[in-house]
């Protein structure tokens, strides 16, 4: 545990939930949740969640009042060559959902708004790599499955950074 002091006590590590978002039947587009799912023989400290998500979805809500800080991990269509990383925030994403017809055509943005509005606003960070394809099938792709060891490093660099963890 890493204590910091704070008026003569020690501040408890922060709660961060690390989230897998994506569909692995279209293969790169399951990025997230293959990341999540290498993470889980990781023995992190209590305070540390791991969740594939899959397809994102409002019942997330809850879950983010409890946190203190969300990391994402994606894919996103950048234009770039595919299995480049990116780092951003929500605050960083210009883009506006449109008109939605069911529950199950929310986007992460969409889910940070309502949640927002309940008063859940973790610290968020989205950790993404542009894709190469998101056609049917299960397999990631070379260049995209190239990206998880260094997407994983980054995962582990915010963590120290927030003093989730204090592994060396």
């Amino acid at each position: 545990m890493i204590e910091e002091k704070n008026g003569g006590g020690a501040l408890p590590p922060p709660k961060v939930l690390i989230l897998g978002v994506g569909n692995i039947l279209l293969r790169d587009d399951g990025f997230g949740v293959r990341l999540i799912q290498s993470l889980e023989e990781t023995a992190f400290p209590p305070n540390v969640q791991i969740l594939e998500a899959g397809t994102v979805s409002h019942q997330l809500i809850p879950l983010f009042r409890s946190i203190d800080y969300l990391i994402v991990i994606d894919v996103v269509e950048a234009s770039d060559a595919p299995g480049s990383i990116f780092r951003f925030s929500p605050e960083d994403m210009t883009f506006h959902s449109g008109q939605k017809l069911s529950l199950h055509q929310i986007s992460l943005t969409d889910v940070l708004q309502m949640a927002a509005l309940t008063g859940a606003r973790p610290k968020t960070v989205i950790i993404a790599v542009q894709p190469k394809n998101i056609l049917w099938g299960l397999e990631l792709s070379d260049e995209v499955r190239t990206a998880m060891p260094k997407v994983k490093e980054l995962v582990f660099d915010e963590l120290k950074k927030i003093k989730a963890i204090n592994y060396t």
